[in-house]
């Protein structure tokens, strides 16, 4: 059975946070640990951190994500951003298991103004650089894109190559983004779509590999690139697309995180609850 869960902010600190997901019935949870839009990041204090982790441990809200910041460009061709990619990448492992995260997910990155080849090969030096390092038990998870512009990850070949590359491959995995999917042009709305998708996933990375999902709807059309989130429902994937993959249950038993937008959000968690609740009756 697949838990349901949203992304929380921690702007008002940790504790807040806890609070807010116990509130909301979350059963897991993703944050970001720092600046969404930014490097900066506080430092966590021992109270908060620790009350953080009682509170999901009381509420059962597991698996817990943090989100890499979005200006970290692990594809970078810029020497100096591409510093910085490894230095927060390596941060944020640290931080993620200081808080007791399972997951790290990260974008692939953009490849700028090289090759889509040698930004791969960029994600995966990065990769092993850090994870060479690291000591913690935290799993990457690169995240499938939409694929605007050189935006890495627009299909399963590419992530595939990055995996391919990594020393420790049961390290890294994938976080399935359907809005992202979909923009790329991987039809999640149809029984038909999925049982392709299914087929493209054994065939690149395996479906083993897929951890988590990014529950979003879809503003775009399916191939359009363009990463727009909706509602559930009120998408290009619509709510029929949700339930088909309910009704499956590779889909089904994976971990659901909600990115929709804050003003309807827990409408959205509360949806998602009702059509799994209902496929389990049928």
């Amino acid at each position: 059975m697949s838990s349901i869960g949203a992304h929380l902010g921690i702007g008002k600190g940790l504790k807040h946070t806890a609070d807010e997901a116990v509130a909301m019935n979350l059963e897991c949870l993703q944050i970001f640990l720092r600046n969404p839009r930014g490097s900066k990041a506080r430092q966590l204090k021992d109270s908060e951190v620790a009350y953080f982790k009682a509170a999901l441990a009381k509420h059962r809200i597991r698996p817990l994500a943090v989100h890499v910041t979005y200006i970290c460009n692990p594809a970078a061709a810029d020497p100096g951003l591409y510093d910085l990619a490894r230095s927060i990448i390596a941060e944020d492992l640290e931080r993620s298991a200081q808080i007791g995260a399972d997951y790290l997910v990260m974008h692939p990155g953009s490849y700028t103004t090289s090759s889509a080849e040698q930004g791969l090969e960029r994600v995966g030096m990065i990769l092993n650089q850090v994870l060479g390092r690291d000591e913690s038990r935290v799993t990457v998870l690169l995240e499938t894109m939409s694929g605007q512009g050189t935006e890495l990850g627009r299909d399963f070949n590419e992530l595939n190559e990055i995996l391919k590359m990594i020393n420790q491959s049961e390290r890294v995995g994938i976080c399935f983004d359907t809005c992202h999917a979909y923009a790329a042009g991987y039809d999640c709305s149809s029984p038909a779509g999925l049982e392709a998708l299914l087929k493209e996933i054994d065939n690149s990375f395996g479906r083993e590999r897929i951890k988590l999902i990014h529950a979003n709807d879809c503003l775009s059309a399916l191939g359009s690139h363009r990463d727009r989130h909706a509602h559930i429902g009120a998408g290009s994937i619509g709510a029929s697309g949700f339930r088909e993959m309910f009704a499956r249950p590779f889909w089904a038993d994976l971990p659901m995180i909600v990115e929709t937008p804050a003003e309807g959000l827990l409408e959205d968690i509360n949806r998602l609850k009702k059509m799994r609740q209902q496929e389990r009756r049928g």
